[in-house]
This record gives C-alpha cells, sequence and structure tokens, in this order.
C-alpha cells in the first residue's frame, strides 16, 4: 500500500515536473522572442542556458527519495531486456542452476525431515534412550534396572520400556486370529504409561491402565491404525472384542494413531514386571528397551552418572557371578533422536557434500559463460562507462543481471527437488522416523541461501572483472573491442580446472561404489536362487513342547505342496541362506577330531531331506537326510565344508561322530558333507554350518523353500492354500523369491550407487560442457590470430595441436589435483564399501582416463573448428 501510494505521488510529481519545466522554458522562449531574437533561435537559446533537461530531472528525483528502489527497477527492466535477446544463454544457464540447486534441495530436504525435524512426539528433545552399555558392545537393559530406574524422579519426568515379543524365542512375531483371515503381526510389550510419557493417545479407546501391567490382567492389546484397517476393516466396534495372538486371546481397548512407528509393532500389549522377573533374585529378566524424559535442565552426562550411581547400588544384591559381570556395564544416555536417526547421518553428509560439489560445478561453468558473455559486451560496459556510470553501478548491473538468472534457476530447482525426494529419496530415511516430507521453511530458507550464495559465485568476479574499464585504451580507434586479459584467462583456466577437480572426486567415489557392488553380487552363492519361493510358518507357542505335531504339520504341508501342478521340489528349513540365525552352538564335541571346538559358533539348522536337493547345493560326500533318518532312529548329521574342515580338519567327516552338549550328551553320526553357501549376508564368508533332519529335531517355526518350474509367485496362492487345508487358523508370512531377498541385500548399495552415479555423471556432463565452452570461445575469440598463424605457413595439424593442448592443459591439472582430493576423501566412502579399498588404485586410474577422454572431446571439436579458419576471411573480417 505504502509502494503504491509513493509511485501515484511519484507520477504526479514527474508530471509536475515536466510542466514546470515546460513553462520555464516557454516563458524564456518568449522573453527572448520579445527581445527580438528568431523564434528558433530563441528555443535554442533557452534550452542552452537552461541546461541539460535529463540531468536536472536526475537532481530533482534524487531530492524525493526512494532513488535505490527506481535504480532497481531499471536495472532488473534492463536485465530482463538483455536476457531476453539471448534466450539460448538464458536458457542453459537457467537449466544448470536449476539442476545444482535441485539436487541440493532434494537432499537437504531428506536431512531435513530425518535431522532437523523433531519427532512427533510431545517436547521430543528431553526424551533420551537409557541403556547400559557392556564394554564388549552390547546394550540392553534388565527389568530390575528398569525398576529401580523408575524410582528416581529427580532427574526423570517419565520412564516407559517395551519388551522382545510374547516370547522371546520367537521375537515380536505372532499369529493373529480369531477375527477375518490369519495374519503374522507384530506384537510389542510395553510398560505401563510408556504411551502417556511420549505424549500419544490412542484414537479410539484407551490406554494400559496399572492393573493391567499385572500378571493375570494383562491379556488386553492395542492395535496399530494398519492392522485395524487391514485385518478388521476399521470398525469402531472393534473395542472390547477378543482376539486371538498365537492362540492366548485378548481383548482390545483401543487403537494408536496412523504413523506411530517407534516402538515398531502391530499390536501393543501390557509388559509385565513383578517380583517374579524384576528383581535381583530372578532366575531371568526381560531384556528391555527404555526410552525416558529428562527433567528440564538435567544433561545427558549427570544422568548417565546419576542412574549408574543406582544401578551400582543394586549390584550387591545379585549373585556373585552377575555382580562380577555388572562391573563392565556402564549407563548410556543418548538423544532418541540420535537413536532413531542411526547410520543415515553419515550417509546423508555424503551426499550433501557430493550434491555441494555439483552445485560448485555448475556455478563455475556460470562463471564461465558469464564471464565469456562480459567480453562480447565490452563496448557496451565502455560506452555505458563514458557517459557517466560508475563502476559500483556496472557492478550493481550485472549482479541484477545474475539475480534474474538465479530466480527461475531457485524456483525450477526447488520443485524438480522436491519432486525427485518423493519419487526417489524416501529410502533414505530410516524406518521409524516419519517419511512423509514435504516442502517447510527451512527448505525455503536453504534454497534462498544456496541461490544468494550461487549468485555472489557466479555473479561477482564477472561483474568486477567487467566494470575494470580503461575508457583511454578502450576508445582508441582500433583498440580492443573484445576480449579479455590474461589474468582473466587464467581465472577462467583455473575454473575450469576447478571443475575437473570436483568431478574427478565424485566419479571416485561412485567408481568405488560400482566396484563395491560388483565384488558384491560377483560372490558365490553356493545355491541356485532362480525360481526359488519361500515362505515362513510360525506355529502358534501352544504347540512349542508338543514337537511330534510341529514335525507333522510340516511334514503334511510339504507332501501337499510336492502335488502341486507348477512345483518341481519343495523343502522346509529354520535357517536359509542370506538371513539371520536362528539357532548357534557356541561349540562342538567330536569323536576321531578335535575332541573339542569352540570360539566362533556353529549355526544351526533343522530341515527336510530334499532341502539340498531344492535348494541345488552340491552334497560333496555320503549321502543326503531320507526317510529313515526318523524320530527313535540314529541321530544323524550333516556337515557344510567350512565346519568338516573346522572340526575335523583333513580327516574324514563322514562317519564320526559329534554333539552339542559334552562328551555325555547323546551324539549324532556326521553322514555327509555339503558346499558352503552365503548362509548369513553376502559380505561374510560362510558360517560353519550343522544341519539336521527335522524329524529328530522338530521346531516350531521353519520357511518352506518351493523350486518352480514357472515364475515362482504363481504357486504363492497354492502354497498358502495348502497351509490352510492342513489348518485354517495358520498364516505364512514373507512370501518371496529368492531373488527377491538377494535384491533386498543389495538395492542399499545399489541405491548409494545410483545416487552418486547420478551426482557424478552431472558433474562429468557440467565439466564438458564447460571445457568445451571455454575452448569454443578461446577459439571463436582468436580467429584473427589462427588466420594469420596459418597465412604465414601453420599447418592445420599445428592449429589442431595447439588449440587442445592449451584446452586440456587446466583439465589435466585438474585431473591432478582431484586425485588428490579424492585420495583424502574417499575414506570417508569405507563404511560403504565392501572388498575395494578407498583408494583403488584401478578405479583411480579408470576416472582419470575417462575424464581425460571427455576432456579431450570437449576440446577437439572446437579445434577442429579452428582448422578450417580461412584466413583471407579471417583478415578481412579483421
Amino acid at each position: 500500500m505504502k509502494f503504491r501510494l509513493h509511485f501515484k505521488r511519484r507520477r504526479e510529481r514527474e508530471r509536475e515536473l515536466d510542466e514546470e519545466i515546460r513553462a520555464h522554458l516557454a516563458m524564456a522562449i518568449r522573453e527572448r522572442i520579445e527581445q527580438g531574437e528568431d523564434p528558433a533561435e530563441a528555443e535554442a537559446n533557452a534550452r542552452r542556458e537552461f541546461g541539460n533537461v535529463l540531468l536536472v530531472k536526475e537532481i530533482t528525483r534524487d531530492q524525493w527519495g526512494w532513488r535505490w528502489l527506481e535504480t532497481f527497477l531499471q536495472d532488473v527492466r534492463y536485465g530482463l531486456r538483455q536476457l531476453r535477446r539471448n534466450p539460448g544463454f538464458t536458457t542453459i544457464a537457467v537449466l544448470t542452476l536449476a539442476l545444482g540447486i535441485g539436487a541440493n534441495t532434494a537432499i537437504f530436504s531428506v536431512i531435513d525431515a530425518t535431522l532437523l525435524r523433531p519427532l512427533p512426539y510431545s517436547d521430543p528433545a528431553r526424551l533420551v534412550d537409557l541403556s547400559t552399555f557392556h564394554l564388549n558392545g552390547n546394550a540392553t537393559v534388565i527389568a530390575p534396572d528398569f525398576k529401580v530406574w523408575q524410582k528416581q524422579s529427580q532427574i526423570l519426568d517419565g520412564i516407559g520400556a517395551f519388551g522382545l515379543g510374547l516370547v522371546s524365542e520367537y521375537g515380536p512375531s505372532v499369529n493373529l486370529s480369531g477375527t477375518g483371515g490369519p495374519d503374522r503381526v507384530t506384537a510389542v510389550p510395553v510398560t505401563v504409561g510408556f504411551f502417556r510419557m511420549l505424549g500419544v493417545r490412542p484414537i479410539l479407546g484407551r490406554e494400559f491402565t496399572s492393573d493391567e501391567g499385572q500378571a493375570g490382567h494383562n491379556q488386553v492389546a492395542l492395535l496399530g491404525a494398519a492392522v485395524w484397517k487391514r485385518d478388521f476393516g476399521g470398525a469402531r466396534g472393534i473395542l472390547n472384542t477378543t482376539i486371538r495372538l498365537d492362540g492366548t486371546p485378548y481383548t482390545v481397548i483401543g487403537v494408536m494413531p496412523a504413523g506411530l512407528l517407534y516402538p515398531p509393532g502391530d499390536i501393543w500389549v501390557p509388559e509385565v514386571l513383578d517380583n517374579s522377573n524384576s528383581l535381583p533374585q530372578s532366575a531371568d529378566w526381560p531384556m528391555l528397551t527404555v526410552i525416558g524424559r529428562l527433567k528440564s535442565g538435567v544433561g545427558l552426562t549427570e544422568a548417565e552418572s546419576v542412574l549408574q550411581v543406582v544401578s551400582d547400588r543394586l549390584s550387591p544384591e545379585f549373585s556373585p557371578g552377575r555382580r562380577l559381570a555388572r562391573r563392565r556395564w556402564r549407563v548410556q544416555v543418548v538423544p532418541l533422536h540420535q537413536l532413531l536417526v542411526g547410520d543415515a547421518q553419515h550417509l546423508l553428509l555424503i551426499l550433501l557434500a557430493a550434491v555441494g560439489f555439483v552445485l560448485l560445478i555448475a556455478c563455475a561453468n556460470l562463471a564461465n559463460l558469464l564471464l565469456a558473455r562480459a567480453a562480447a559486451r565490452k563496448k557496451e560496459m565502455t560506452i555505458r562507462a563514458a557517459l557517466g556510470a560508475g563502476r559500483l553501478r556496472l557492478v550493481r548491473q550485472a549482479l541484477t543481471e545474475s539475480l534474474l538468472l538465479a530466480i527461475p534457476g531457485a524456483c525450477v530447482g526447488l520443485g524438480a527437488g522436491l519432486w525427485a525426494e518423493k519419487k526417489a529419496l524416501t529410502p533414505l530415511v530410516p524406518p521409524e522416523l516419519p517419511s512423509a516430507i514435504g516442502l517447510d521453511y527451512r527448505i525455503l530458507v536453504f534454497v534462498i541461501l544456496i541461490s544468494a550464495s550461487a549468485v555472489i559465485f557466479f555473479g561477482l568476479i564477472p561483474s568486477l572483472i567487467s566494470s575494470r574499464i580503461d575508457l583511454n585504451e578502450a576508445l582508441k580507434e582500433g583498440g580492443e573491442q573484445t576480449g579479455q586479459g590474461r589474468g582473466t584467462q587464467r581465472l577462467r583456466g583455473l575454473l575450469v580446472m576447478g571443475e575437473t577437480a570436483l568431478a574427478l572426486i565424485l566419479l571416485a567415489g561412485a567408481g568405488l561404489l560400482a566396484r563395491s557392488l560388483l565384488q558384491l553380487t560377483g560372490e558365490k552363492l553356493g545355491f541356485n536362487p532362480d525360481k526359488l519361493l519361500i515362505a515362513d510358518a510360525w506355529l502358534p507357542a501352544t504347540l512349542i513342547d508338543q514337537p511330534q505335531r510341529q514335525a507333522n504339520f510340516f511334514q503334511e504341508v510339504l507332501e501337499r505342496l510336492r502335488a502341486t501342478p507348477g512345483v518341481e521340489s519343495a523343502a522346509a528349513t529354520t535357517h536359509y541362506p542370506v538371513s539371520i540365525f536362528n539357532a548357534l552352538a557356541n561349540g562342538v564335541e567330536a569323536t576321531g577330531g578335535r575332541s573339542s571346538v569352540r570360539g566362533k559358533p556353529f549355526s544351526l539348522a533343522y530341515i527336510s531331506p530334499s532341502y539340498f536337493q531344492t535348494m541345488e547345493i552340491p552334497l560333496l560326500k555320503g549321502r543326503p537326510f531320507n526317510g529313515q533318518d526318523a524320530p527313535g532312529r540314529r541321530d544323524v548329521a550333516i556337515l557344510s565344508q567350512s565346519a568338516a574342515q573346522r572340526i575335523f580338519g583333513n580327516q574324514e567327516a563322514v562317519g564320526k561322530e559329534i554333539s552339542f552338549s559334552g562328551p555325555k550328551a547323546s551324539r549324532m553320526t556326521v553322514v555327509g558333507v555339503v558346499a558352503d553357501t552365503r548362509n548369513y549376508t553376502l559380505e561374510r564368508q560362510p558360517w560353519p554350518e550343522i544341519f539336521m533332519p527335522f524329524q529328530q529335531q522338530p521346531s516350531p517355526f521353519m520357511t518352506f523353500v518351493v523350486r518352480t518350474k514357472g515364475k515362482p509367485l504363481q504357486v504363492a496362492a497354492s502354497l498358502k492354500q495348502a497351509v490352510q487345508d492342513v489348518d485354517q487358523n495358520q498364516p505364512v508370512s514373507n512370501i518371496q523369491t529368492m531373488d527377491d531377498v538377494i535384491g533386498k541385500f543389495v538395492a542399499p548399495r545399489r541405491f548409494k550407487l545410483v545416487l552418486v552415479g547420478i551426482f557424478a555423471i552431472l558433474a562429468l556432463v557440467l565439466s564438458a560442457v564447460g571445457l568445451y565452452g571455454i575452448v569454443s570461445y578461446s577459439v571463436a575469440e582468436r580467429t584473427h590470430e589462427i588466420g594469420v598463424r596459418m597465412a604465414l605457413g601453420a599447418q592445420k595439424g599445428d592449429v589442431l595441436q595447439m588449440v587442445i593442448r592449451e584446452g586440456l592443459t587446466p583439465a589435466l591439472l585438474g585431473v591432478a589435483v582431484g586425485v588428490v582430493g579424492a585420495l583424502a576423501l574417499t575414506r570417508f566412502l569405507s563404511s560403504l564399501l565392501y572388498g575395494v579399498a578407498p583408494t583403488d588404485p584401478l578405479t583411480f586410474v579408470a576416472v582419470s582416463l575417462i575424464l581425460i577422454a571427455v576432456a579431450l572431446a570437449a576440446c577437439y571439436i572446437p579445434a577442429r573448428r579452428a582448422t578450417k579458419v580461412d584466413p583471407m576471411v579471417a583478415l578481412r573480417y579483421e
């Protein structure tokens, strides 16, 4: 409103000023005519006597104020006209900036969501993770420590905990039944008041009461919003209905809001902590994850000291052995946000550095473009300076044009960055944090800051150089009208060198990640993953003490699967390759080999007889399991190659006996040896593994492995039906192909490689364009010189060699600087690499050659054009 009023008054004042000048001149002319002068002569003399009308107007306007705004608007209008006259330059500049700003916006938006935004809980800054950190590396809390910490109200405003699961042997997953179809869900026990401490309330029903934290009253459950909608259709009448978790009835008392990601679970039940399991004298204790809310003003160190003292006071109540172990425990207090972010912070900072390099390269390119453009506009600047424009005014005009380039570049980059983030970068957000990322004020401030920094970087130096004009030299007839001094040329060479160095650092990072991925995917698996379908089946906890029923269930399902069309072979196992171990043995007693083998644990797998055939794992010695390996018969085992080597060395393993629990324990006869498989991760060498027939060693949970004749997922429905035919309340979960299992393992590395690779390609393209631009401009600028050289006898080869040598020199220097920088920076990628060193010579040589080849191509095209200069045309033109 104030501006509008100002401009309205301004127009009135302009009109009044024009009228006053006209009236003054008319009066002066009339007086001169009355004195006898000719009208034309009178007007000329009156105007001469009045002076420069425009200068008078300028002086008058300076007295009105707001002069800076008018000048700025004039600069904007002039800048827009200049950019409109050069649509090619404007488009390239805006797109270059958009690429740099967009990449930075995308990564920063993830950092904003992950590191900068507070957790979606009440007063999240005071939430901390409380743990007892053993010097061997384990971090957990036993119930007695939690109970005694709960009483320390002088430093805590609240404390809560959640456990591993309803039955620790099963983990947190349970079978949900009783309403609708069976489902496999994650049920997590939490202490009473846990959600109240976080500041989260149910959207339906209520939280747990104190009574429900007592044994005998704890069969109540809170549903997550996803399970509520998926399995119960979002029915509000779900309250007070009964569901079954592993066959045990629970009454639904509430539904928690959507987006509740912590503690991770689908259903929450009360954690019971009483005198039976939370006293130092108890036989065993639940392992807990403890979250606390510090009182205002209480620091992490103070909290650790107070809780350590409290735990130390409790230690004398433990048995001597446990008391001794507790001497090596230390209380650790970590902000909850830091805990949930985990390793993502390291990766995000690496990516932010990568996109920062891309923006720097983009700015260097723009600076080069503006330097070339400034040379072309040198005559215009000289005239403006000759007419009275000061250097500050010329710099301001140039910066205004840079700002006009940055604004659309920032807008396009902001939109592209947010689009890219939503489409591709969500996997970078840790699963315990909200992944709903959107525009907020921090992202806008970030975009404004980097855009302003970019304007200063690519706009200020060219504007300072272009405004440095020697009028005496510039206005000499035949003097230099275009072109730049040696200082400017050196500056442009430095910019190219910097671009090349930054591009090489990014290429080296991408190259190392690519080699890691190739190493990882090239490892021998030891089995054939093609056309393999897998699915988990976890029998209810009520069957945990009925091993024969467990074995019968899996045997019946396998028989149905083998009779299913499209199934080539079917088997079951408690541990399949590239998965987490379910059972380990710390030591093995053996006959005929080393009497006792300890140290690195052995993986234990209980399998059906057709497992090796289905997985296509080679049998090296002996025989596979068969129907004779049944309960009541001699216990048998098959060893992996590394297990046989570790237990028996170079001796024959088949026919020997082993046991796990000491020389008096029952022994198993080794009947075969199979090849090693990548049975834990692709990144580690195979663990020694011992296989036993599941009929002799039944398990309540097993994974079906099915080799199909066609696409594996086509028999997924048949697999479900086979299980349902045996037990209609038994769900199957994690139905997936083995290729998907391996793909998920490799996916994080591939994702990081793709991201860094995209940034490296951007950097390579921008560097090539920048080098091509500077060499092309140099050739155009030196047309006259090249013409003279050729007129004096220079051959085309000489010209070609000269142009390539001068263009390639800054690129080669950039490669050398980039190699040094990459050697210093790639060590930060160590945690992301596999099977390759951060200073891998092959990678460094390869990326250096790629960059040199691209630079050579960028120089060759304008060099070829230089050889086609006609000396007569060039000299006539000049």
